[in-house]
């Protein structure tokens, strides 16, 4: 079984593990893997927001300018935490809510 983990704020798709029970494929095998998942990105995040209702993005810092929101490991200076995050997979754009209440919205399409 493979994991990958895919972000609603960029486009970023990584590998997480890979615990085949026989048959380990070949990093050709997870690299097209991985480039498949990246090609449909915005239908992985419409299926995720779809069947899970979360980005997974609740309680994050981040900091967002000009359209961007950038993650924080921890509380920075000029970071804010998210309280709310939700999706509309249409427009492929992020509402994110922070503490203070102040909001942004984030387009994923390039």
């Amino acid at each position: 079984m493979a994991r990958v983990r895919f972000s609603y704020i960029d486009a970023a798709v990584v590998l997480i593990s890979i615990a085949p029970l026989r048959n380990v494929p070949s990093q050709r095998v997870v690299n097209r893997l991985l480039d498949d998942v990246q090609a449909r990105l915005a239908d992985c995040r419409r299926a995720w927001w779809t069947i899970r209702r979360t980005t997974c993005l609740e309680n994050q810092w981040a900091m967002a300018r000009e359209g961007r929101l950038a993650l924080r490991s921890r509380r920075t200076r000029g970071a804010k935490q998210i309280i709310e995050a939700g999706y509309d997979p249409e427009a492929e754009r992020l509402h994110v809510t922070f503490h203070d209440r102040t909001t942004a919205r984030v387009g994923m399409r390039p």
